[in-house]
């Protein structure tokens, strides 16, 4: 089995090939205004440095947000189109849950810096399933972490455990490629100004 993940979430775009549950590859890169420009040739660099071609790609772990509005978009494009021309499996995540997978704790909650003095948060128990996930600011963190004392993690001290993702990506339901949609948790800043 060889997965595709593919993440345009945030600044730091990530691309990792995966056969068997072992880590073949990852590109890591900070491209935040160029994503539409290399995610792209990323997937084809990595596919051909493990010599691996298009077809033999079985699924995509897509990372579906919340974080930069464009950047979500353009990862979901990416990785719709390529499930759908391939007719092969297309799982989501979001990246609030992504950057939990791997750790061990009762409850595990994931921030991500959503600007204006608040965060996207997330929080799960131990086995990954959703307490919640919002936009709050400091206050609601707090409440959260005082009521939970979960594990914290945010975007800036946790990179991605890509084998236990896709591990446990197995317990996903695929979609059809044409239902796969960004995940928001706020509007975007310029229709937040209007």
């Amino acid at each position: 089995m060889i997965s595709l993940f593919i993440d345009t979430s945030l600044s730091d775009v990530s691309i990792a090939l995966i056969k068997d549950e072992k880590l073949l590859a990852i590109i890591h890169r900070d491209i935040s205004n160029e994503r539409s420009i290399y995610v792209v040739k990323y997937i084809d660099d990595i596919l051909k440095e493990n010599l691996i071609s298009p077809s033999e790609v079985n699924e995509i772990i897509v990372v579906n947000g919340p974080g930069s509005f464009t950047g979500v978009r353009i990862g979901v494009t990416i990785a719709k189109t390529y499930a759908y021309l391939k007719k092969i499996r297309i799982v989501t995540i979001t990246s609030l849950l992504a950057r939990v997978i791997g750790l061990d704790s009762k409850y595990l909650m994931s921030l991500i810096d959503a600007k204006h003095d608040n965060y996207y948060i997330g929080l799960y128990d131990k086995n990954y399933n959703k307490i919640l996930e919002k936009i709050g600011g400091k206050e609601e963190v707090q409440k959260l972490i005082e009521k939970y004392r979960p594990k914290v993690v945010d975007n800036t001290n946790k990179e991605y455990d890509i084998v236990e993702i896709t591990k446990y990506s197995k317990k996903l339901k695929s979609q059809n490629p044409h239902s796969v949609i960004p995940m928001y948790l706020k509007l975007p800043e310029a229709m937040e100004k209007k």
